[in-house]
């Protein structure tokens, strides 16, 4: 299905392989065929960045563990690799940091201060110089916070723990097809509802985090979404419209209360990725 609501010709996006080729390496190395990226929507998928170690072989691929701000708006970056690898955080838009992993296998890299909400791919060098890629893309919100995309389902906001239930992303694409992610009490059952109709429910895992598919394509406008749970509820309002064609590899700017991202989708089309303002 399609969302009838959408402004005209904004559900036709044009490919541009050339445009988006740096965009999309990274993320063809993790997608999934037809049937993997249809069971993510229904819910499927991982509720946190998934170890893609079985398709890097036997090395593991580098992970991004925390970001916090420091004073004069610098962000600090921490994650994991193999131990004395050389890991690099490459843009589609050109910018590139580098770092090397620690004896432990922990490196650390620092973004210089920015007002826009910026995209790397996330890929180290070991043993051999063999190039190991992470699956996704890392969002770096101004405000220091962090995301990892993920096609075809919700993307994973990094160190975002809650005890009342909180909506933390939502992602669709552009035939409506929806899920969120969020956090609540560890192992608390939720429902999630949107414009007042039952449209998902779920369970949190140990750590209290959730993905929640929605069940039919959304409508474009401006939507509410209710999250419910033991320990509470939750109601934002976001507005959600087909992605628009891309000038650029990918598109980042504020909506409402949230920033949206639209990015090429490894299996075509553009996925929307809505990362929610914390709460007060």
């Amino acid at each position: 299905m399609t969302c009838s609501t959408y402004p005209p010709g904004v559900s036709s996006i044009v490919s541009r392989p050339s445009v988006y080729l740096a965009l999309l390496l990274p993320l063809i190395i993790a997608a999934c065929g037809p049937g993997e990226r249809d069971a993510s929507w229904r819910g499927d998928a991982p509720k946190a960045p998934a170890d893609a170690a079985a398709d890097a072989g036997y090395l593991k691929p580098p992970i991004l563990t925390a970001s916090r701000p420091e004073p004069g708006g610098a962000i600090l970056l921490i994650g994991e690799a193999q131990p004395g690898a050389a890991v690099r955080l490459g843009s589609p838009t050109g910018e590139a940091l580098t770092t090397t992993a620690s004896a432990a296998g922990v490196w650390t890299a620092r973004l210089a201060p920015s007002a826009d909400l910026r995209l790397f791919g996330l890929s180290m060098s070991a043993e051999k110089n063999r190039q190991v890629q992470s699956p996704g893309y890392l969002a770096i919100l101004p405000d220091g916070r962090a995301a990892q995309l993920r096609a075809g389902v919700s993307a994973y906001l990094y160190g975002a723990g809650s005890d009342a239930p909180r909506l933390l992303t939502i992602d669709f694409d552009r035939d409506g097809a929806a899920s969120v992610s969020g956090a609540a009490r560890a192992g608390s059952g939720l429902s999630l509802r949107i414009d007042r109709t039952a449209r998902g429910v779920g369970k949190t895992d140990s750590l209290g985090r959730f993905h929640l598919a929605v069940e039919k394509p959304l409508n474009a406008g401006a939507l509410s979404f209710e999250i419910a749970g033991d320990s509470g509820e939750q109601t934002v309002v976001v507005p959600v419209s087909a992605a628009p064609e891309l000038s650029g590899p990918f598109r980042a700017v504020r909506a409402g209360n949230a920033w949206r991202i639209d990015w090429p989708a490894p299996g075509g089309g553009v996925q929307s990725t809505l990362i929610l303002d914390p709460v007060p």
